[in-house]
């Protein structure tokens, strides 16, 4: 008697689950959060307003002495300065300048603290404890005096400012990344890419970086907000940018010298500022939520 044949098990391709990534899940979780997604929402209409708004606005630099300090009105939504400049524009234009200086300065932080601490956390022993030694000692350097002294010896310049900032921000970046490298760098694939023969370059900048971006976004998103402050901060202090351009910083310098009189040249650049750093705080909390793989739910 011949043996029963069992009927093979077919799989359909409707049947097979297909995984999610874990870009995939981070971007879901996102959309659940309300608050990041409006601050993200409300970062890119910002953003917008200030890389097209100055083209079809009045000019930031026209002045109308005659007219002066303007409430708002309909020729000027957000009235006008001491010098009849329209308000409005001023606020565009220096966005651009505050942005601009929030997204350089965090990039040039973003490069020298991701290398830092990648090469650190990497070769570890002797070399670690000697860059992070490093490290403590310029965080016992007060920032915002470093920077002033790089401003003052240097000059005032635009594009310095971005570096200066830049060069002060990368040290919780380094401390946060060589964390992440210490963690993986034990790890299966870590040592097959040595047993590989592979360079300690390409183990470092096309193995362990691209696996610890999670952090780095988030702190990348928090870093901008703080920027931001010191450029206000500077330029509250006369350090930052120089007129005829403006800032954030600037207009919000401007308006508290004369808030008693004309309380709009304070509370329009104020709104806009606070309204961009909670925006980057929603984002960079909800970017930590979301891709924090612990949070899930699954």
């Amino acid at each position: 008697m011949s043996p029963t044949k069992l009927p093979s098990a077919v799989v359909t391709p409707e049947q097979i689950e297909t995984g999610n990534s874990l870009w995939h899940d981070a971007w879901s979780r996102l959309r659940k959060n309300r608050l990041a997604v409006c601050g993200g929402a409300t970062l890119l209409v910002l953003a917008l307003l200030c890389a097209f708004g100055p083209f079809f606005a009045q000019s930031y630099q026209d002045q109308n002495l005659d007219l002066g300090a303007a409430g708002p009105s309909a020729a000027h939504w957000l009235g006008t300065d001491t010098l009849g400049r329209d308000l409005f524009s001023r606020i565009l234009f220096g966005g651009r300048i505050s942005m601009m200086v929030g997204l350089v300065a965090t990039f040039v932080a973003l490069a020298i603290g991701v290398t830092y601490g990648a090469v650190a956390g990497f070769f570890g022993g002797k070399i670690d404890a000697v860059m992070m030694r490093i490290v403590d000692i310029m965080y016992a350097l007060p920032f915002t005096i470093f920077v002033i002294l790089l401003m003052v010896f240097f000059g005032r310049n635009i594009f310095l400012l971005f570096f200066a900032i830049g060069a002060v921000e990368w040290l919780t970046m380094a401390r946060i990344v060589r964390g992440q490298i210490i963690s993986i760098k034990k790890m299966e694939y870590i040592e097959a890419a040595r047993a590989l023969g592979l360079s300690k370059r390409r183990i470092i900048f096309r193995h362990m970086i691209p696996n610890i971006l999670g952090p780095i976004i988030v702190y990348t998103t928090l870093t901008i907000p703080a920027v931001m402050l010191l450029e206000a901060f500077l330029s509250f202090l006369g350090l930052g940018v120089q007129p005829p351009m403006s800032s954030w910083g600037v207009l919000i310098k401007d308006g508290a010298e004369k808030m008693e009189e004309f309380w709009w040249l304070l509370v329009f650049p104020g709104g806009v500022f606070s309204l961009t750093l909670f925006s980057l705080n929603f984002l960079g909390d909800g970017l930590r939520d979301a891709l924090d793989v612990r949070s899930s739910k699954d």
